[in-house]
């Protein structure tokens, strides 16, 4: 089957500097249960959109922030770990949920001096959520970076074809399609019952005229037993009936 790639641009959120997951001290992030990507360590609160495209979701505690492409990648933005009561307190919005949005366009604005007052770490995870593994692979890039503008990583997709009409199909999957048509022309119709089957058996029978003369014979030929039956009964009856 053929294929074809893709390769998508991720922008940074937010201005700092960019760490691998596996810095994120949270087992969902830097064992990238939800997905993989990078983290930054921001150096003010300003959020923009790492995408263009559409705000996918806000999270109603304002801390993570969802986007898609116009090619359908998922990105979430994770604005600290369990910063979830300070940010529904302090974040203000710049956008609400379907809005349609550029690269760079401002999203949020959040405190992280209030985050830092709380003892609440402010790394901030941006990753492409749960796509396989087999058909995406991240090319991250490390150091500082600024907001809506450096590349924090890009995305390159497998994007899979359909192999043209006619084109040889692998050998594998060609053997099961000829295993799974031999079993349609050897198994039965499974909806054809026993007495439809004996009734189109009869009809068969008596369309052929032979078998017409063959029945008669039949009938001739038990009538002639029944009155050998009947003879030897009366017969007996009367050699005996009178004693």
């Amino acid at each position: 089957m053929a294929h074809n790639t893709r390769e998508s641009s991720i922008f940074a959120p937010m201005t700092g500097k960019i760490v691998d997951l596996i810095e994120v001290p949270d087992d969902t992030f830097s064992k990238k249960m939800m997905g993989d990507g990078v983290a930054i360590i921001p150096k003010d609160g300003m959020l923009y959109s790492p995408i263009s495209g559409t705000v996918s979701v806000v999270a109603a505690t304002k801390h993570s922030i969802g986007f898609q492409t116009n090619t359908g990648l998922n990105i979430l933005v994770h604005v600290g770990l369990e910063a979830h009561e300070v940010a529904d307190k302090t974040t203000i919005l710049h956008v609400k949920q379907g809005q349609r949005v550029q690269a760079g366009d401002l999203v949020a604005e959040y405190d992280l001096g209030a985050f830092e007052e709380k003892g609440i770490n402010t790394i901030t995870p941006v990753i492409v959520v749960n796509e396989e593994e087999d058909d995406t692979e991240i090319k991250a890039n490390v150091g500082d970076v600024e907001a809506g503008a450096g590349e924090i990583f890009k995305v390159v997709e497998i994007i899979k074809e359909e192999a043209p009409e006619g084109e040889e199909k692998p050998a594998e999957e060609a053997t099961k399609e000829a295993a799974a048509s031999e079993k349609e022309v050897k198994e039965p119709p499974k909806d054809v019952s026993v007495i439809d089957e004996l009734k189109n058996e009869s009809e068969e029978f008596l369309k052929d005229s032979t078998n017409w003369v063959k029945l008669g014979a039949m009938f001739v030929g038990l009538v002639a037993v029944m009155v050998v039956i009947f003879v030897t009964i009366g017969v007996f009856l009367n050699s005996g009936g009178g004693e």
